[in-house]
């Protein structure tokens, strides 16, 4: 903030600087960042805190969409029996709402539509979660019906994500 009240040569009250906090805070950094490059190049006056929340949103709208299709090649990379690890754990919250990992990689090509705008939607709201409150991952078939049956599971995962050019396996 206070390189932006530089860039467009406004003083900000500590008063204000809260409110501007307050307002970013349960966005995640790199949005903001984003944001903050955005309005150096691309305003003409210091934004006022809603133009700045609809900028971000515009960039969880994107990464949602971006999310769908990361999600829609793990189901073709993957199927249903692998568990699976995002880079974006977010997802890993949507899909553990939408009925887990087994359920969403099953899902038909009929539902797709619905299913894709449920997931843009759970992804916009959950998103904005603190971090440590996603699942490390999500369990594929495999792995919860042995843990069902007792059997000691190491589970291999599937990495999403992690290199943007691949999607690898790892044990």
């Amino acid at each position: 903030m206070a390189t932006l009240s530089e860039v467009f040569d406004k003083q900000l009250s500590d008063a204000l600087l809260e409110v501007y906090w307050r307002i970013l805070e349960p966005f995640d950094d790199s949005d903001c960042l984003s944001m903050f490059k955005r309005i150096v190049v691309e305003l003409k006056f210091f934004p006022k805190p809603a133009e700045m929340v609809n900028m971000l949103r515009g960039d969880t709208e994107e990464r949602s969409i971006s999310a769908w299709l990361e999600a829609l090649a793990a189901v073709k990379r993957f199927g249903n029996y692998q568990s699976v690890r995002f880079a974006d754990p977010a997802i890993h919250s949507v899909i553990q709402a939408m009925g887990g990992w087994p359920r969403f990689a099953l899902m038909e090509a009929d539902e797709e539509k619905w299913r894709q705008k449920e997931f843009e939607r759970l992804y916009r709201v959950l998103a904005e979660n603190p971090r440590g409150k996603h699942p490390e991952y999500l369990p594929g078939e495999h792995e919860i019906k042995n843990e069902a049956m007792g059997y000691d599971v190491k589970p291999q995962i599937g990495l999403i994500g992690f290199e943007r050019e691949k999607v690898r396996l790892i044990k």
